[in-house]
Parts: structure tokens; sequence; C-alpha cells
């Protein structure tokens, strides 16, 4: 792929040399939306069983209210903070309206959940989800019409389909902030749907053949990417917007191996696991604090640079 222009190093002091350079700050970079997993899932947790009745559902909104207002903001900072700003928006405001808006409907309908055999298999909440599939792909290939878009998927499409919908509008200059938030509430839609999709027996299943197959392909998918594509970025506002999707993809094997009884999810259960939950909320707020120090002047963060071909921008 042709080279493309993206953001530079970010430097400034208090930024360790090694979180600057390839290929620490692509991993750093993961790091990032991979660490806010088990904290996001932690929140819901909290909010959830500290709030009674329908309170919660009004504190989840407050929520993601707050992931709006991030956006917002975001729009008036520099590359990589407005990308930081879009992805912690973006996820309040999955976490805080789109995902309790499917428990809360499903509560209203009284819809049941999916029993087979006797075992219970999906909550109403994951049925109503899944519901959601055809939505969501209908706004994904519209998303995909963007002609300004430097999606490296959507740019597959259009080179491999002839399906480039017109020229790339000169000058034009991208809100990094509204990319990461969309680009994270669509990430997290898309693993939902396919994690139910796979254990709805109706379906495929659990213990399928292509299950488990898939978990194996996602595995050496994922850690491709980290290694010999986030590997070689130079500037961290792109870098956290490739690896968005590549956690995503990463994360998805840490849900199904939770689903094979593999792995104990600690970010469930803060009751049980407070230390492990807290750690991870530190881990990853000091991840956020070295990715993007507070410094008098950002503007050597702005300067445009070229990636490696390998290293697109997202």
């Amino acid at each position: 792929m042709s080279q493309i222009q993206v953001n530079g190093p970010a430097t400034g002091p208090g930024v360790s040399t090694l979180a600057n350079q390839p290929p620490w700050l692509g991993l750093l970079a993961f790091f990032i939306p991979f660490m806010w997993k088990p904290v996001a899932h932690t929140m819901s947790v909290v909010n959830h069983t500290l709030v009674p009745g329908m309170g919660h559902y009004y504190s989840a909104g407050v929520i993601g209210v707050i992931g709006f207002i991030m956006v917002w903001t975001g729009f008036r900072k520099n590359e990589l903070t407005g990308t930081l700003y879009g992805f912690m928006g973006g996820s309040f405001i999955f976490m805080g309206l789109v995902e309790p808006s499917f428990w809360l409907f499903a509560d209203l309908m009284n819809v049941a959940p999916l029993i087979v055999d006797g075992v219970y298999v999906l909550s109403p909440n994951l049925l109503l989800m899944q519901a959601s599939a055809t939505s969501f792909f209908v706004i994904l290939i519209l998303l995909g019409a963007d002609k300004d878009t430097r999606c490296r998927m959507f740019l597959w499409f259009h080179r491999n389909f002839r399906l480039r919908p017109n020229p790339p509008t000169p000058g034009y200059r991208r809100q990094p902030a509204r990319i990461a938030a969309l680009e994270t509430i669509m990430i997290s839609w898309f693993f939902y749907i396919l994690i139910i999709t796979l254990l709805d027996p109706r379906i495929l299943g659990r213990d399928h053949p292509f299950t488990m197959f898939l978990f194996w392909a996602m595995l050496a998918w994922g850690l491709y990417l980290v290694a010999f594509k986030l590997a070689k970025f130079r500037a961290m506002g792109p870098a956290i917007r490739y690896a968005i999707p590549v956690a995503g993809i990463l994360w998805f094997n840490v849900e199904m191996a939770a689903q094979w009884k593999w792995l104990v999810e600690l970010w469930i259960k803060p009751k049980d696991y407070p230390v492990e939950d807290v750690a991870f909320a530190l881990l990853f707020l000091v991840a956020m604090l070295i990715s993007n120090p507070p410094t008098a002047d950002r503007g050597a963060g702005n300067a445009a640079t070229t990636t490696p071909a390998g290293a697109a921008d997202s």
C-alpha cells in the first residue's frame, strides 16, 4: 500500500525514549485499548451492583452523556489527545447507552432467555443484540462508502472490489476524536454480535469445530497485527486508532477462553478480586499517561510525517 500522511511521534519531557520508538510505541498503543476491556467490564458490574432497580440505567446514561462530552472536547484537541478523548468517549457511550439499552428493552418487553435442552445459553439482552446484526451491517456498509476514509478494511474493499465512491476531498481534515469514538463503538458492537452468533447452538455453538477454528485464526491474526503492523508505527495517535480493532480481535480470544473455562474472568467479579481489578485500572491509567504526558507544548505531536507502507493510519 502506498505511503500516507500521519502525525509524527509525540515527544516531550517525561516521556520515556522507548515509549516513542518502534516497536514499543505500537505495543503501548495496543496495551491501552486492550487493558481498558477489563476496566470497562468492572465499571459496568459495579454500576449494576451498587445502583438498585432501574436506577442503574440512569447512572449508565450519565456515563454515556459524559462520553459524548469527551468526544466533543476531543474535537478541539491535537491528534493524539483527540484520539484518546474519542476512544474513551466512544467507550463510555457504548457502555453507558448502547449496551444498557439492550438490557432495558429486554426487560420492558419481557424477552425470554435462550434455553436449549434445559441449559441457559443466552440472556435476553444478548438476543436483542443478536437481532441488531442487520442494522449493524447496514451502518457499516454506509460508513464504508465514505470517499475520505483511511480505514484499512474499507480501503481493501474499495481496492479489490472496485468500490471506491469518488476521489478523496483535497485538503480534507479528519476528526480523530470522532473517528476513534465511532471505531470503538462499531468494534465493540461487532464482536458482541460475533461471539453471540458463535455461542448460539441454533447457528454454531460453543463447541462447534468452526468456533474453535475461528478462535485460533483470530489469535494468529491478532498476534500478527501486533508484531508486524503495530510494531512499525512511529506516531502514537494513528497507532492507538489502529490498535482499537486489534485489541478487539485479541479480546475475542479472552472472551471465548472464558467460555471454555480456560481462565477466570476476574474483571466481572470485583467483590472476589478487588486487588486485581484495581491493578488493571492502575495499569491502564499509567499506560494512558505514558502515551500522552502533560506538556506545555504539544506542537511536535502534530507534525506530519510518513509511516511505512505496512503501518498505514486507520
